[in-house]
């Protein structure tokens, strides 16, 4: 049924959307905690990295258990533990329980969001999986700012343990929709005994991969977390920073599935990836510069939304059915290691420099790298090159409106 993929990418969509609705639960009720727990703000920021830094760790196990059970049964089991942490959390009475909770969360979002990607990619491949992959990356920050308005009112109305156990629900809904999802049916069974070990062309076409994905999103961050410091700093009020900055999110939240869209009809999701990164990288050192702020601003907002669901795709081009568990593991481990050594990287630079267009500056440094590191990876993922030696069927290039990658 050709219209069952979208509403599978619904249930998917609503499964990471879980994510992002309870990762915001801490900071949505942080003065509430620091109240109750008597906790300070680093200690808050600890609850906010504990629900992330599990994937350095988390990621690539998941995908080798992803080729011992079913996608199902993984996700199924990362959104459980998703409920356990936030009803741990509704109870927790001191800050080293919230943090074994909160680390319970970031395991079972990990599994979560690697399970919706690789479930997005079996679903779409050879279809409108850059579309599909940028709707997917939304739901993200949908979740997010869903949470925003939702866990301000719980708070105030019911308490701190009111909004935690409101991701738990949240994780629940996703729990009962995720137990009706299946494979695609022209998906070639599984074989009894899956390899652990990608070839050697594929792990390190994966590795670019997964550090493009890891580059643009810490590009992202470092946008987003010192643009209003820069702002103040040449003369902004903070709310006129922060409502600037809100609206770049806005822009590319709205450009992430339009942009997708694009590249779906155009069928050139390199050449989507290395335009769009450049642009935002010049958009990005043009605001550090403090030229044209505002217009710098919005252009990075809207060039960097098309990102998303080109860079996502590159791993359909080389991983067959059978590996892309154990590659999105390696895709994920990628990006965690850089989402965990980036931000504190960015912030000794700026130590260094003294001014918060030092982090701008790597987050365009960041995003230029990124078009080498695509051209390589058009280089590894030459349908010569992964040719395989035990004797899989080479992977089918891609085709305009229908194939997995252009080179």
């Amino acid at each position: 049924m050709p219209g069952r993929r979208w509403v599978i990418l619904a249930v998917l969509f609503a499964a990471r959307a879980a994510t992002g609705f309870q990762f915001q639960s801490v900071g949505s009720a942080a003065k509430l905690l620091m109240q109750d727990l008597a906790i300070d703000y680093s200690q808050i920021g600890m609850l906010l990295g504990a629900y992330l830094l599990p994937g350095v760790i988390v990621a690539f196990p998941a995908g080798l258990l992803g080729q011992r059970f079913q996608e199902k049964t993984l996700g199924l089991a990362g959104l459980a533990l998703m409920v356990i942490s936030g009803v741990a959390l509704s109870v927790c009475d001191g800050f080293v329980a919230a943090l074994a909770a909160r680390i319970i969360g970031g395991v079972g979002a990990t599994i979560a969001i690697l399970v919706a990607t690789k479930m997005t990619t079996d679903w779409f491949d050879g279809r409108e999986i850059v579309l599909a992959m940028s709707l997917l990356q939304v739901s993200w920050p949908f979740g997010a700012m869903l949470a925003l308005p939702i866990q301000a009112f719980i708070g105030q109305s019911f308490g701190w343990p009111a909004v935690m156990m409101s991701g738990a629900i949240a994780a629940g809904a996703a729990f009962c929709a995720f137990a009706f999802v299946s494979e695609p049916s022209e998906r070639a069974p599984q074989t009894a005994v899956e390899r652990s070990k990608l070839p050697h062309s594929v792990l390190l076409a994966v590795i670019v991969a997964g550090t493009i994905w890891g580059a643009m999103n810490l590009a992202c961050i470092l946008f987003f977390s010192y643009a209003p410091l820069l702002l103040v700093a040449q003369g902004s009020s903070p709310t006129a920073a922060a409502s600037l900055v809100s609206l770049a999110i806005w822009f590319t939240i709205l450009a992430i599935p339009t942009g997708g869209y694009l590249v779906h009809r155009l069928g050139r999701p390199t050449a989507a990836i290395v335009t769009c990164a450049l642009i935002a990288a010049i958009a990005l050192a043009l605001f550090a510069a403090g030229v044209h702020p505002t217009i710098s601003c919005l252009l990075f907002g809207v060039a960097v939304g098309p990102l998303s669901g080109a860079i996502l795709s590159l791993p359909a081009k080389v991983l067959s059915p059978r590996d892309r568990s154990v590659g999105f593991g390696v895709f994920y481990t990628c990006f965690y290691v850089l989402m965990a050594v980036g931000p504190l990287a960015a912030g000794r630079l700026q130590d260094l420099w003294g001014s918060p267009s030092a982090a701008l500056i790597a987050g365009a440094a960041l995003l230029v790298a990124i078009v080498p590191l695509s051209l390589s990876f058009v280089f590894l993922s030459n349908p010569h090159r992964l040719a395989r030696l035990d004797g899989d069927a080479p992977l089918r290039e891609w085709r305009p409106g229908i194939s997995r990658a252009d080179g």
